[in-house]
């Protein structure tokens, strides 16, 4: 397994329809449709390729004892490529499975539909779990966070420090305000770097100030008032590896309109994908990358569709994995985001919503006792 090549890379169809594939499995090999082979060499390659095309797979019957490494293989290779499985498992395919994979696989298919956030968040946790063994040292990265907002600094540090993420800095910027205090409790044993920054300079200005401190081989921009869960910056990290994109980050899909008081989750296009916009407060590149288009652009606004246009003039490509882990919040008051847009802009292809600020682990919106997660 190679996660160069065992990949969800432009394999996770869009969300138009639920692809399901019945995949019989025998002691001779395996059967889907009218094709079949065993799971050895090229015909396991056929059927991997065929699987592409599913959203989801489930598997009934059982391999013999010798084949259960195999097998396993097989399996792990098919959810890191984008597929959810469900199966039955005896204990000898279990036992060659990563244990974190293992214990996302159900015996039974999910229920729901694709672009349901259930199911959603089921395929993701369970494609995590499979490439995670295929990226046991991920680069280092530098979160950067650039503020004017001093009471939002320190909780969100605490968030980016609660990363499941062997090698993470954080890079604070207080913009034209003074550090607040805390901020080395709120980052634990992670490295950080604090620094006050000019309220003259603008916006871009401050935050190559900023990025200059970094660092990590990658970088990663965060803003004060969004959510992320444990895993967000893994998952952005991993999608700059196996894309091999010069830009990644996820999209604004799941979104708290405070306006309304309303999460909304808005459905569109393919998953795992290139694509021509991400979220600003996601961006995540390697530093070398973001030194060659020239940095942040100098602009007091619209920083983030700068440097996409920069990024796409150096003819550099821009890769998005999936929505999960990452909850927009847009703010009373729309002036006070660099990014114009109303309302309306956000209930647009909206597919699910919940009164209030959903709550979900997912999106790190759950935990209440140390006041990060509230407001």
């Amino acid at each position: 397994m190679d996660i160069a090549s065992d990949n969800p890379v432009g394999r996770v169809p869009d969300t138009r329809a639920t692809r399901r594939a019945e995949l019989r499995v025998t002691a001779s090999g395996w059967q889907l449709g009218r094709h079949h082979g065993d799971f050895s060499g090229a015909a396991v390659e056929r059927l991997l390729t065929r699987l592409d095309t599913v959203h989801a797979a489930h598997w009934t019957g059982a391999v013999l004892p010798a084949q259960a490494e195999q097998f396993a293989g097989f399996i792990q290779r098919a959810v890191a490529r984008g597929t959810h499985v469900s199966g039955v498992l005896d204990s000898q395919v279990r036992s060659s499975l990563p244990p974190q994979l293992a214990a996302r696989i159900a015996p039974a298919p999910p229920p729901g539909e694709v672009g349901e956030l259930s199911w959603d968040v089921a395929a993701v946790q369970q494609r995590r779990a499979a490439l995670v063994p295929l990226l046991p040292s991920p680069p280092p990265i530098s979160v950067v966070l650039v503020s004017r907002r001093s009471d939002l600094i320190a909780p969100m540090v605490r968030r980016i420090a609660a990363q499941h993420y062997p090698e993470l800095e954080i890079v604070v910027g207080a913009h034209g305000v003074p550090l607040p205090r805390g901020l080395e409790q709120a980052a634990g044993a992670r490295p950080l770097v604090a620094r006050e920054l000019d309220a003259g300079l603008v916006f871009g200005d401050a935050l190559n100030a900023a990025f200059s401190c970094a660092s990590g081989t990658l970088v990663n921009k965060s803003d004060d008032d969004d959510y992320i869960s444990e895993h967000h910056i893994w998952d952005l990290a991993a999608a700059h590896v196996y894309s091999r994109a010069t830009l990644v980050g996820k999209t604004t899909t799941v979104v708290h309109l405070e306006e309304l008081d309303t999460t909304v989750r808005r459905v569109f296009g393919a998953r795992e994908a290139f694509t021509h916009r991400v979220a600003g407060s996601t961006m995540t590149m390697a530093a070398a990358d973001l030194r060659a288009v020239g940095g942040w652009p100098s602009v007091p606004r619209a920083v983030d569709t700068e440097l996409l246009k920069s990024v796409q003039r150096h003819r550099g490509t821009v890769y998005q994995p999936h929505d999960i882990g990452y909850l927009y919040v847009r703010g009373h008051d729309p002036t006070a985001h660099t990014w114009a847009a109303d309302v309306g802009h956000f209930l647009r292809n909206v597919r699910e919503q919940w009164v209030g600020l959903l709550q979900h682990p997912e999106f790190g919106t759950t935990s209440t006792a140390d006041g990060v997660h509230a407001r």
